[in-house]
Parts: structure tokens; C-alpha cells; sequence
């Protein structure tokens, strides 16, 4: 994916367009191998034989359905979930791969078995270098096998392995995950600590973001799609809210009725199957953010692929070819119009923006992104009409964002910025949520834009507050330490650029140094104060240290041409020595 990004920037620059039409185009060459995949599975010996132009039908409306469907929009206009379509298209070609490997498996070729295990493989690792849920490759393949297939070979031995190289690469794994969870439990629960919510939580709550996302497949509402779903209310407990156990319920029921039905209707089950499987990693106990609709992006083709199918079928027996041709275009030019209507969304950031709000007034993320957008209109052009409504929105997004502290560090440069008093109350509550709220790794960022804020004097944030909010950050028990350390840094270059004083600069460097010795660039800020403040020989001793590391943390090779500018800053200030500060 980061080659990709870095061949448009070789080729185009910062020309955004050719970002979304590289997106766009690979989005279009997973419709093709998704039509492949399905035309190829429509051949299985299991599937009721039918008129070879009729299944081709089939398996291209699914994937034009899949093609123009809203759900999918985000995939493919937010420019960085390019490492999800991409991880998508080697996915879907490792697994036309298997499919044509199991084929000649079947017809007794044994050149079969170079597909299934050395080219599948080849896109299947390509997959994980996009996106790391291309893992699930594998268990998609489980889920072709087990329905489609059925371990059925020319030769037993054939059967054999397969069902050892089943054993071997996935259930062995899956078996020794679960018993490392059941002996560490930590393992899983310490990476929530940073998480508004518990892993039981998100278990709860995800039974029921999965049928939100069937509806959003089903159904397509616009006022339900949004790139925020932080509105999303969570499950407590297995009744709070009550539909919680309906949603695990309705789960359990689903699978029942794809394990009931994987020989009879291997369709009815392939697609529960697939939906189910294609949400197991990103939906389950991995602590990320709740709801995101490009999740769906492979996991909906299983449920647009069965209902295809069964609704051809039966259309079949009982209505004109026409009356089928008419309904799949007017479904597909539905879809169409709904993923045109929501493109114009993302027109302009600014009408984007205004729209999300809108569709989500309960989502923090939503409400203060406009607030930021109106926010940054209002320093382009001193209109008070965005003024007037950048404070509303961002006054509103600290209600709905219990923990967050953006929205009331954008108030306070907005209302510095004018030369106004802000709030009373403001500082006190951003110092409490620095201080003992859940520390997003954003905080930092926002806090090193207040520092340049009052560098540039683009507002009058004073510097005493500033230096207040740092440490009380640093209060936060919840702060990782690279954010601690990246704190001090940021905290210690306040005190050297702002008052020069060296003593309290100095300190926050050791500390930070301390904490990440191998960051190259906390010792080279450390290695500068050090030679401003004429302690030549512990310069001297920086450098000998970092000329003896070949990698940092945040390099890949030793900063050599760094290393030697710093030397020959020191060079000079001990042939011209200044009097220590």
C-alpha cells in the first residue's frame, strides 16, 4: 500500500484526484476478480447444474451489486483504506488461485497443487503487506472448501494433505491462540486500557454492529452511512440495551443455519459462512474503534453473492427473463444513484463536514470536525458567521466527547487567536481531561500545535498555561511511554525556545532519553540543548553513543550525515566558545 502511495506521489504529486482514481481503478479490478471467483464457485459439482449463460448472470450482477454499493463508497473516496482494497485484491486472487488449484485436484492434475500452495500463498502474503486482516485469506478459503468442496479429490492422498494442511495452518493456530487467551487473559485485556471500553464490552456491542452493518447492506439508508459511527451506543451487559441479546441470539441462530445447511443448501451457507468469517478479526476481540463501514468491504460479497443467487433461482421458475433483467438493473441503478448522492457528499471537506454533522449530531467526532473546518474558514476569511458557528459546534463537541480534549483546545486558540478571555471554565476542564483522562496518541499532537500556536504568535495562548496542560498530560497514568517521552521533548523546547532556561529543559530530556533510549531524535534535541548550553564534553559523549548504533526506532539506517552536522556544530563552538547559558 505504501508503494502505491508513493507511486502517486512520483507521478502525480499532491494531485488528490489521481489518489481517488488509483483507489477507483483498483476497486474496479476487485469487481472483475470477484466476478471470476464467483463464476468459478457457480461450477462447484454441488451447485444444482443450470444454463452456463444463467449462472454467468448471476455472478455478474452480484459483483456489479458489489461494485456500485454504498457501503463500499468509503473503501474506495477515503484515500488511505487503499491498503484495504488492496488487501482485498490479493485475497480475491489467492483465492481464485486455490479455487482453479482445487479444480485440477479434482480432475486428478497435479499441477494443481502449484496454485494452492505456492501461488494462493504468494497473494495471500502480498494481501497481509496491504492490510494485516488479508490473514483471513485462509479461513475464506476454509469456508470455499468446506462448501463448495468438500475435500473431494481424484486421489485420496490429495484429500489427505489437504485436510493436514487445514490441520497444520489454521486450526493448530487457532487452537494455540485460545490457549495462550485462557492462560494470559491479559494477552487480550491490557491493550483496552487505552479503550473506552471493556473486551467484554466490544463483544457485546459488535454482535450488534454486525447486524447494524447487514442492514446498511440490506438497506441502504444514507442518513445511516457516515465515516464516524462514535454515536454508536455501547452494549454494558447482555441487556443493556436488551437488543444486545437478540443480537447475540440472532448470531448464534445464523450459524446454526449455515452449519445445518452446508450440504443441502451449501449456498445459504457459504454466505453466512463468509459474512460471519470476514468479520471474525476486525469485530471481535482485536481492541479497535467500534464501527467503521469499510470493514464490510469482502465481508458483504458472501451476503450479495447467496441472495443474487437465490433470488435468480427462484425468479427463475417463476417469472419472465425480462421481469429478472428489469429488476437486478433497477436494484443496481439504486444502489448506483444512492453511492452518486453520497460521493457528492465528499465533494468539498466543507460540505462533508456539514453533512456528517448532520447525519450524526451525537457523534463527537462528526460535530467537532465541522466545528474545526468552521474554525479554519473563519481564520481564512474573519467572516463572524463561521466564528459564530465554530464555537457552537466545538461548545457542543465537548458535551458529546466526555474524554476528549480537542474540541476545548480549539476554543481556547480560537478565542486567543482573537484576543479574547476565553471561558473561565475551559482550562480547568482541558488540564482534568489531560490529566486523568483515557490519552489518545492525537492528544500529543494537539498539545504540539498549541506549542506552535504560541510560537508563531498566531494566538496569545499563554505560555504558563501551556507549560500547565503539558504536565498535567504527564500526570496521566494512562500515557504510554513514547507519548511521555515525546511530552518532555516537546515540553523541554518550550522552556529553551521561550524563557531559555536550560536546567528544567535538560531534565525533561534526560527523563525522556531514559525512557526511549533508541529514538534518534530525542538524543539529537538532548545532544543541541546540551552544546547551547556549553556542556561540550557531554555533546562529545552523545555523539561517540550514537555513532555506535546502526538502527534507531525512528530511522532504518544510522543518521550518519546528522550525526556529522552535529559534529561540526560542536567543532565550532569549542574553537569559538561563548559563555555558558
Amino acid at each position: 500500500a505504501m508503494v502505491s502511495f508513493a507511486l502517486n506521489q512520483a507521478t502525480t504529486g499532491g494531485f488528490v484526484a489521481a489518489y481517488k482514481l488509483t483507489n477507483l481503478a483498483i476497486h474496479l479490478v476487485n469487481g472483475v476478480l470477484l466476478f471470476v471467483l464467483l463464476r468459478r464457485l457457480l461450477a462447484a459439482p454441488c451447485v444444482p447444474a443450470r444454463d452456463e449463460r444463467f449462472l454467468g448472470g448471476i455472478a455478474a450482477v452480484a459483483a456489479i451489486l458489489w461494485l456500485v454499493h454504498p457501503l463500499n463508497l468509503t473503501s474506495v473516496l477515503y484515500v488511505v483504506q487503499r491498503m484495504n482494497s488492496l488487501a482485498t485484491l490479493f485475497s480475491l486472487a489467492a483465492l481464485i488461485c486455490y479455487v482453479h488449484g482445487r479444480y485440477a485436484l479434482i480432475d486428478g492434475r497435479q499441477r494443481g497443487w502449484l496454485q494452492i500452495a505456492l501461488v494462493a500463498p504468494f497473494f495471500a502474503v502480498l494481501g497481509v503487506l496491504s492490510k494485516e486482516n488479508a490473514v483471513l485469506t485462509l479461513p475464506f478459503a476454509a469456508v470455499i472448501e468446506v462448501c463448495f468442496f468438500r475435500f473431494q479429490t481424484a486421489l485420496k492422498r490429495d484429500r489427505t494433505l489437504l485436510l493436514l494442511a487445514y490441520l497444520v495452518f489454521l486450526v493448530l493456530p487457532f487452537a494455540a491462540f485460545v490457549t495462550y487467551a485462557l492462560i494470559d487473559p491479559e494477552f487480550l485485556t491490557r491493550r483496552f486500557e487505552r479503550r473506552p471500553f471493556t473486551l467484554g464490552e466490544r463483544l457485546l456491542t459488535e454482535a450488534r454492529v454486525m447486524w447494524f452493518y447487514l442492514g446498511l447492506a440490506l438497506i441502504p439508508r444514507l442518513r445511516e452511512f457516515g465515516i464516524y459511527h462514535d454515536d454508536f451506543v455501547q452494549s454494558v451487559a447482555i441487556f443493556e440495551p436488551v437488543s444486545t441479546a437478540f443480537a447475540i441470539a440472532g448470531l448464534v441462530i445464523a450459524l446454526g443455519v449455515a452449519a445445518f445447511n452446508w450440504r443441502r443448501r451449501p449456498l445459504l451457507a457459504f454466505g453466512i459462512a463468509w459474512y460471519l468469517v470476514g468479520h471474525s478479526l476486525e469485530s471481535t476481540v482485536v481492541s479497535l474503534e467500534l464501527v467503521h463501514e469499510h470493514r464490510n468491504y469482502m465481508p458483504v460479497m458472501g451476503i450479495l453473492f447467496t441472495l443474487s443467487y437465490y433470488s435468480a433461482t427462484w425468479l427463475a421458475d417463476t417469472t419472465a427473463a425480462r421481469v429478472r433483467y428489469v429488476l437486478a438493473a433497477s436494484i443496481v441503478a439504486l444502489l448506483a444513484t444512492l453511492t452518486w448522492l453520497r460521493a457528492g457528499d465528499w465533494s468539498d471537506p466543507v460540505t462533508l463536514a456539514a453533512v456528517e454533522a448532520e447525519r450524526h449530531p451525537e457523534s463527537f467526532r462528526a460535530v467537532y470536525e465541522l466545528g474545526r473546518i468552521q474554525f479554519g474558514l473563519y481564520k481564512l476569511t474573519k467572516e463572524e458567521p463561521y466564528y459564530t458557528a465554530a464555537v457552537a459546534n466545538l461548545e457542543r463537541a465537548v458535551v458529546l466527547g466526555v474524554y476528549e480534549k480537542r474540541a476545548l483546545a480549539a476554543l481556547l486558540k480560537l478565542e486567543y487567536a482573537r484576543g479574547n478571555e476565553p471561558k473561565p471554565h475551559w482550562l480547568p476542564e482541558l488540564k482534568r481531561r489531560y490529566e486523568h483522562g483515557l490519552f489518545h496518541p492525537a492528544d500529543s499532537a494537539d498539545l504540539h500545535q498549541l506549542v506552535k500556536c504560541h510560537a508563531r504568535s498566531d494566538c496569545q495562548f499563554p505560555r504558563d498555561e501551556v507549560a500547565e496542560l503539558y504536565y498535567a498530560a504527564l500526570n496521566n497514568p494512562s500515557l504510554p511511554n513514547y507519548s511521555r517521552a515525546q511530552l518532555m521533548v516537546d515540553l523541554a523546547i518550550l522552556y529553551v525556545n521561550e524563557a531559555a532556561d536550560l536546567a528544567p529543559a535538560l531534565a525533561l530530556l534526560d527523563d525522556a532519553v531514559a525512557l526511549e533510549p533508541d529514538e534518534f531524535g530525542f538524543r539529537r534535541t538532548r545532544a543541541e540543548v546540551r552544546l547551547f548550553a556549553g556542556e561540550y564534553a557531554a555533546v562529545r559523549e552523545e555523539i561517540d553513543y550514537m555513532r555506535t548504533v546502526d538502527r534507531w526506532n525512528d530511522w532504518l539506517n544510522a543518521p550518519t550525515e546528522l550525526i556529522d552536522d552535529l559534529e561540526q556544530q560542536l567543532h565550532a563552538a569549542e574553537a569559538s566558545p561563548a559563555e555558558p547559558r
